[in-house]
């Protein structure tokens, strides 16, 4: 990870190009307004965390210390649209000229299941950030660029390290899926630093992911499986004994997964490289949820890596109205087949050349029977590379 050199533990000023490009007139639209009602609005998780490593973040989640019922007086008043989309939980979504800006209330949990929180609103913005996952995830950012950091994690976040808020047993105990969180941004780090107490406290807690929904799980890993250093993260999961609580085939074969990310990021394509049987996809289909193409895919490249693969048997799928052609890519990834990827991207599927009033002129009567011998012939045409011409298929019937 690349950090700006910041060292001060609170209050630093954030001047980056990546954050001024943030700051929309409609972002500073509302953060007149709350100054104007004297109370804070601030950028908080992971955009802080991106726009410290100089990247663009995809969204920004705001806070702010006033209630959900002060927000929306003063949202009201000022014409500002809402989304009242979860105000038990403190949240809703302010639109200003066409963009929408998730606001939430500071929170502290006051009680804690594994996977859901009972949540009361507080005006103490530490206290909020203690509840937050890891240190470089727990700073906030005014829109000024004060920059508030509670815990340590702009110096975790330059020194590539991820780190628990406070101890690693309670953040686990609030969310378990942070146990996988925590692997997940292990492979966003430049190099993982495994702390041995905090793998202690995965190892102890880890039979409380049976509790976490597969959606969540599956949207944790599907970006380990397309982050860095995927196959150490896969390494430590098993050391822990993550992977009995969440289904994870056995992974072995370090060498096979690192070609593999070396031409896909596709995490289902990366998951398919050490799945042994197609009937094991049904089965993590059946835990983690992934999407219906997801669960095709490993299939096809499952079933697929068994068998011949070459830039014949590669066009051959191309031109199949059953397969999709990013499938074929994907198998030519886990092949390592770049040439057959570059090949297929510039190559123009040639016309099968024999019609239905070709073998009508011949004399084969139109119905059913006809419709097999064009299906036949167009297996012999794509067996000789497409090379058959139309008179070289038609004497096959003779």
């Amino acid at each position: 990870m690349r950090a700006y050199d910041l060292t001060e533990q609170v209050k630093k000023k954030l001047k980056t190009p990546e954050f001024k490009a943030l700051l929309t007139p409609g972002l500073m639209k509302l953060g007149e307004l709350y100054k104007k009602n004297k109370k804070d609005l601030r950028i908080v998780g992971g955009a802080v965390r991106d726009l410290i490593l100089g990247k663009k973040p995809k969204d920004i989640d705001l806070a702010s210390d006033a209630t959900p019922e002060e927000s929306l007086k003063m949202l009201h008043s000022a014409g500002i649209k809402v989304i009242e989309t979860g105000l038990q939980h403190g949240t809703l979504t302010a639109v200003v000229d066409g963009e929408e800006y998730e606001i939430t209330t500071l929170r502290i949990d006051t009680e804690q299941t594994g996977r859901h929180a009972t949540v009361q609103f507080t005006k103490d913005w530490k206290q909020d950030a203690e509840r937050r996952d890891l240190t470089f995830n727990a700073m906030s950012l005014e829109l000024n660029g004060t920059l508030y950091d509670y815990f340590g994690g702009l110096e975790d976040l330059q020194a590539s390290k991820a780190k628990f808020v406070g101890t690693a047993d309670e953040r686990i105990k609030e969310d378990y899926l942070r146990i996988l969180r925590y692997f997940r941004f292990q492979g966003r780090t430049s190099k993982p630093d495994w702390d041995e107490e905090t793998l202690g406290a995965i190892e102890r807690n880890a039979k409380g992911l049976e509790q976490i929904s597969g959606e969540r799980m599956w949207m944790e890993l599907s970006k380990i499986l397309s982050g860095n250093h995927t196959a150490e993260i896969l390494k430590k999961i098993q050391e822990t004994g993550v992977d009995l609580y969440i289904g994870l085939p056995s992974f072995h074969d370090e060498k096979l997964l690192n070609r593999v990310k070396q031409y896909t990021d596709n995490p289902a394509t990366i998951l398919a490289s050490f799945i042994a049987d197609t009937s094991d996809v049904d089965t993590l289909m059946s835990r983690w949820k992934f999407s219906a193409p997801e669960r095709d895919l490993m299939k096809f490249i499952v079933a697929g890596k068994r068998g011949r693969f070459d830039s014949k048997a590669a066009k051959q799928m191309w031109t199949s109205p059953k397969i999709k052609n990013e499938y074929v890519l994907e198998l030519a990834a886990y092949f390592g087949r770049d040439d057959i990827i570059n090949e297929l991207k510039s190559w123009k599927a040639p016309v099968f050349p024999v019609t239905g009033n070709d073998l009508i002129s011949i004399g084969t009567k139109p119905g059913p029977e006809m419709g097999k011998i064009l299906s036949a012939l167009e297996a012999k045409w794509k067996e000789s590379d497409y090379q058959l011409s139309k008179e070289e298929l038609l004497r096959l019937l003779k």
